[in-house]
């Protein structure tokens, strides 16, 4: 019996042989990509940046093979500046105002624009039935703004006022709203006579209350500015920065871009420097003289 277990034992074994073990390899790791915030100033309404500028990265990013850019949008533009000063996020679309500035003392480069420089204007809200023909109309009355860092539906609306006679800190009753979309939904709701804005804010709003906007009308349009801007970090790499403002520059060139462009609403992104936003500089000039006491 013990010769037979021995025998059994050892069969199928060769002399010398090692026992097997298998042998275990880890999937090949993905190689890490490097993610860069990309902040988008509160234009409009807060969820509709998302709906818009959402799929607009995700175009981007499918260029990208070794960075991601991930949105952020800020919910007030107290929060947005804030993100410049402090230098916060990668890339950023600001207006005029804060993309100058952010060029000039946060440490940032313009590379690129919002196109349709006509689009970058005040515009007013009033009722139909408001009885407001003229800007000297709006004497006595009270009349909502967004926050004082809003150039084209604060700043620019209030300059046109003080150039056509009327000065806001004594012929109207002046009051901020946190948002765009505050200031036109407060002439809806009856508590100002009027509400400035600028023509984007105005085109969502139509499109998200069309009830709404049906009594409403946009009257006394300002003149117009350069478009909102695009800012890189001056860390980020160069090379990054030029691959996204010439991915963003060729949205134009294909359908689908113009399909998530047309969103915005705009035709289309174009490369920029520091020299498109001279006119800020010679508008911010002409502001401080009007409104010595602009603290900005």
């Amino acid at each position: 019996m013990l010769i037979a277990a021995t025998l059994l034992g050892g069969c199928g074994k060769q002399a010398g042989e090692v026992p097997y073990a298998p042998i275990l390899v880890a999937p090949a790791a993905k190689p890490k990509v490097a993610e860069y915030t990309f902040a988008v100033t509160p234009m409009s309404n807060f969820r509709d940046i998302y709906d818009v500028f959402q799929p607009i990265l995700d175009h981007l990013n499918a260029s990208l093979p070794d960075a991601r850019l991930v949105l952020e949008v800020p919910r007030g533009l107290a929060e947005h500046e804030q993100q410049l000063r402090s230098r916060d996020v990668a890339f950023a679309l600001s207006n005029p105002y804060h993309t100058w500035r952010a060029s000039q003392h946060d440490g940032y480069r313009i590379f690129a624009k919002m196109g349709n420089d006509d689009a970058f204007r005040g515009i007013w809200i009033v009722r139909r039935d408001s009885g407001i023909a003229a800007l000297a109309d709006m004497k006595g009355k009270k009349v909502c703004f967004p926050p004082k860092s809003a150039l084209a539906a604060t700043m620019m609306t209030q300059l046109q006022l003080k150039q056509a006679g009327v000065d806001p800190a004594h012929d109207i009753e002046a009051s901020y709203v946190g948002s765009q979309h505050a200031s036109i939904m407060a002439v809806f709701q009856k508590t100002v006579a009027a509400g400035a804005t600028w023509p984007l804010a105005w085109t969502t709003f139509q499109r998200m209350h069309p009830a709404e906007a049906r009594q409403l009308e946009a009257r006394f349009p300002t003149g117009a500015l350069v478009n909102q801007g695009i800012v890189a970090r001056g860390d980020v790499p160069p090379d990054l920065v030029r691959r996204v403002g010439e991915l963003m520059v060729a949205m134009k060139q294909t359908e689908k871009g113009r399909a998530l462009l047309a969103k915005v609403p705009m035709t289309e992104f174009e490369a920029a420097g520091p020299a498109r936003y001279d006119a800020v500089r010679v508008f911010m000039e002409q502001y401080r003289q009007a409104f010595p006491e602009a603290a900005l």
